[in-house]
C-alpha cells in the first residue's frame, strides 16, 4: 500500500533511507541472527510503549501518578482512586511479565536452534 499524501510519501522515503543502510549493516555484521535481533528490539519498543499506557490513563483521568502498591495504600480505603491505583499498578506488573516472557521465549528458541546447528530457524524467522 503506497501512501497517498505528500507527507506520507516523504515519511516513507525518510524511513527507507534510514532502514536500508541499517538493514545492510545488520545483515553484514550478524548474518541470520539480524532478523531475530531486529524483532527483539521492535518488540521491546512496542511493549515499552504499552507499559506507559496504564500510567498515562491514570494521569489523565485521575490526575495522579501511580508507581507501586505503597502509593495505593496511601489513598483512602473508600476512595475509588485506591482501587484504580491497584488496577494500574497490577496492569503495569503484568505487562512486564509479558515482556520478560517474550524475551525469554525468543532467547530459548534461538538457543535451541544454535545447539542444533540450524541458524535459519528460530523465533520470528517464519520457519519451524
Amino acid at each position: 500500500m503506497q501512501p497517498k499524501t505528500r507527507l506520507g510519501r516523504r515519511k516513507e522515503v525518510i524511513l527507507k533511507n534510514i532502514w536500508e543502510p541499517l538493514d545492510f549493516l545488520g545483515k553484514s555484521l550478524m548474518g541470520d541472527l539480524w532478523r531475530t535481533t531486529y524483532l527483539s528490539i521492535q518488540d521491546a519498543i512496542a511493549l515499552s510503549i504499552l507499559l506507559q499506557v496504564p500510567g498515562l490513563i491514570g494521569q489523565w483521568i485521575i490526575g495522579k501518578s501511580f508507581s507501586d502498591f505503597s502509593v495505593c495504600l496511601k489513598e483512602s480505603a473508600l476512595s475509588p482512586t485506591r482501587y484504580a491505583c491497584f488496577i494500574i499498578v497490577t496492569s503495569d506488573f503484568l505487562l512486564w511479565i509479558v515482556l520478560a516472557g517474550r524475551i525469554i521465549g525468543r532467547f530459548w528458541a534461538d538457543l535451541k536452534d544454535l545447539r542444533q546447528g540450524n541458524r535459519r530457524g528460530g523465533y520470528g524467522s517464519g520457519q519451524p
